[in-house]
C-alpha cells in the first residue's frame, strides 16, 4: 500500500496499476496517444475505460485541447444528431438558438464516445464522415464545417459482433478500431486492487496528507472479494469505509461490501435486508 500511495501522489491524474498486464496496457495507451490513430477501448462496465481514454488524450499533442466525454447510451434518441453534430436555429421545434454540438466543442482536442455501440445508424453515418472528411454538418445546415478532432471510442459490448448482426456499420468499426485496447475485470488483475484503492482514497481526501491507511485486515478483505462491479464497486466500498472508519486506519469492519446485490434470488420466504443495510446494522450493534 505504501508504494501505491507514493505512485498515487506522484501521478494523481493517471490510472492506477500494479498488475503487470495493466502496466503494459497503460504503457500501450501512452504510446498510441502520441499518434492520431483511432482507438477503440473495449471491456466490462466499470473497468476504467474513461480513465484509459484520458491517458491517451494526455499523452497526445492534443493534451492542451479539450477532452469532451459523452455517454452515447444517455443521449435522447431524437436528439442524438443535434447533440453530437450541432443544429441551426429553427432546425426543429424548440431550437430557438443554434448549437455547435459536442464534436465541434472538442475541436483541437479529443472526443470520447463511451458506449459507442448505442449510436443509431444515421448518427454512425455522420460520425464516419467526421472521421473521413474532417467536417461536420449540423442539423438544418446546408454547408459542412471543418473540424479537427480525435475520436476515442469505447464500449462494453463486442462491437465486431454488432457489425456481424447489422447493428453497427462495418466501415465505421474499422475506422474506430485501428488500435484496439482491452480492459480486464478487476477479478482478473488482483494486484491492482490495493493500488486502485490507494489512488481512490487519495482522490477523496484531497491529497492533504490525511489519507486513511488500509490496515492489513482491510487489505485482505479487499483481496478476497470477487468485485463483480469492478472499479466502481470498489469505489463505493471505499467511500463507505471513509464514513465508517473513526481513526487513521481503515479496518476490515469498516468495509461494507454488498455481496447480496449480485447474488441470484432464492425462494426462502421474505426477502432479506439489502446487504449494505444489513452490514451497517451489524456494525452499529457491535
Amino acid at each position: 500500500l505504501a508504494l501505491a500511495l507514493v505512485q498515487a501522489f506522484a501521478h494523481p491524474d493517471r490510472p492506477a496499476a500494479a498488475d503487470p498486464a495493466s502496466a503494459a496496457l497503460l504503457a500501450l495507451a501512452r504510446r498510441v496517444g502520441g499518434s492520431e490513430t483511432g482507438v477503440l477501448i473495449q471491456g466490462p462496465t466499470g473497468t476504467g475505460k474513461e480513465g484509459l481514454a484520458r491517458l491517451v488524450h494526455q499523452a497526445s499533442p492534443r493534451r492542451d485541447g479539450p477532452l469532451v466525454a459523452v455517454n452515447c447510451a444517455a443521449l435522447a434518441e431524437q436528439m442524438v444528431e443535434a447533440t453530437l453534430f450541432g443544429h441551426e436555429r429553427g432546425a426543429f421545434t424548440g431550437a430557438q438558438a443554434a448549437s455547435p454540438g459536442l464534436v465541434r466543442s472538442a475541436d483541437g482536442g479529443s472526443l470520447f464516445l463511451d458506449e459507442v455501440a448505442e449510436l443509431p445508424l444515421p448518427a454512425q453515418a455522420k460520425l464516419l464522415r467526421v472521421l473521413q472528411e474532417r467536417e461536420v454538418l449540423a442539423v438544418g445546415a446546408t454547408r459542412p464545417v471543418r473540424v479537427d478532432v480525435r475520436i476515442i471510442a469505447a464500449g462494453n459490448r463486442d462491437l465486431a459482433a454488432d457489425v456481424a448482426a447489422g447493428r453497427f456499420r462495418a466501415d465505421l468499426y474499422w475506422r474506430l478500431a485501428v488500435f484496439p485496447l482491452h480492459t480486464l475485470p478487476l477479478a482478473d488483475r488482483p494486484a491492482d486492487i490495493i493500488a486502485i484503492a490507494a489512488h481512490w482514497l487519495l482522490g477523496r481526501t484531497g491529497g492533504d496528507g490525511l489519507v486513511p491507511w488500509l490496515a492489513p485486515c482491510a487489505q485482505a478483505r479487499l483481496l478476497a472479494h470477487g468485485w463483480p462491479g469492478n472499479v466502481r464497486e470498489l469505489g463505493n466500498v471505499l467511500d463507505r469505509a471513509l464514513v465508517m472508519c473513526d481513526g487513521p486506519d481503515i479496518r476490515a469492519r469498516d468495509l461494507v461490501i454488498d455481496a447480496l446485490a449480485f447474488a441470484p434470488p432464492a425462494d426462502r420466504g421474505p426477502a432479506p435486508l439489502p446487504g449494505v443495510v444489513r452490514d451497517a446494522e451489524h456494525l452499529a450493534i457491535a
